[in-house]
C-alpha cells in the first residue's frame, strides 16, 4: 500500500514538474514575442510593400504606427494596429494565480481574438461609408498556444485637434462633424 501511494505521489510530481516546465516555456516564448524586441518589422514580414514609419500612439489594446508604400513614385499612407494578445506574460501569471488550467487560459485567449475578428468584420462592412474608418487589410498571427499579434491595416486619418488646430472650425462645421457623428452611430445602431 505505502509502494503503491509513492508510486501515485511520484507520477503526480512528475506530471507536476512537466506542466510546470511548459508553463515555464510557454512564458519565456511569450516574452520573447511581447518583449521589445517585436517592432515595426512584423508589419513588413506580413505586408512586404509597407514600411512603418511612426509610432503613432500606445493605448489600452494595441499600438497604432503610420506606414507607407511607395509605388512607382506614389507615396500612399495608412494606419496599422498592432494587438497583442496577451499584452504581456503578467496576464497569463495572473490568470494562473486565479486557478485557471492552461486550457481555460487558452479559451480565454481563443474568445478575445474571436471578439477581435468580429469587431473587424464589422469594420470590413462597414467599408466605404463616410464618416466611418475603413479597413484596408488584417492579419491574424497565431505566435505560440497562448499568443497572438492582431494587424488591422486601415486608412490613415488626421486627429481631431491635429485638424481643428490647423483648420479653426467655424458654427457650421461643428453642426457639420455632430451630424456626421450621428450618421455612422445611426449605421453603428442599424447594424446592433
Amino acid at each position: 500500500n505505502n509502494k503503491l501511494s509513492f508510486l501515485i505521489n511520484s507520477i503526480l510530481i512528475k506530471e507536476f514538474i512537466i506542466f510546470v516546465i511548459n508553463i515555464k516555456q510557454i512564458l519565456e516564448d511569450l516574452g520573447e514575442i511581447t518583449g521589445d524586441n517585436v517592432s515595426e518589422d512584423i508589419i513588413k514580414s506580413i505586408w512586404h510593400e509597407w514600411q512603418a514609419t511612426k509610432q503613432l500612439g500606445r493605448g489600452s489594446y494595441g499600438t497604432g504606427y503610420r506606414a507607407v508604400r511607395n509605388d512607382a513614385g506614389f507615396l500612399s499612407e495608412a494606419a496599422v494596429k498592432m494587438i497583442k494578445i496577451p499584452q504581456d506574460s503578467d496576464e497569463i501569471r495572473s490568470l494562473y494565480s486565479e486557478g485557471m488550467t492552461a486550457e481555460n487560459v487558452r479559451t480565454y485567449y481563443q474568445n478575445t481574438v474571436n471578439g477581435f475578428i468580429d469587431e473587424i468584420r464589422l469594420m470590413d462592412e462597414f467599408k466605404g461609408h463616410s464618416n466611418i474608418v475603413s479597413i484596408e487589410d488584417f492579419k491574424v498571427i497565431e505566435q505560440n498556444e497562448l499568443s497572438w499579434t492582431i494587424l488591422i491595416r486601415m486608412e490613415l486619418l488626421t486627429p481631431l485637434d491635429d485638424y481643428i488646430r490647423n483648420h479653426p472650425m467655424t458654427q457650421a462645421d461643428v453642426i457639420k462633424l455632430g451630424t456626421d457623428i450621428c450618421t455612422a452611430l445611426e449605421l453603428c445602431h442599424a447594424r446592433n
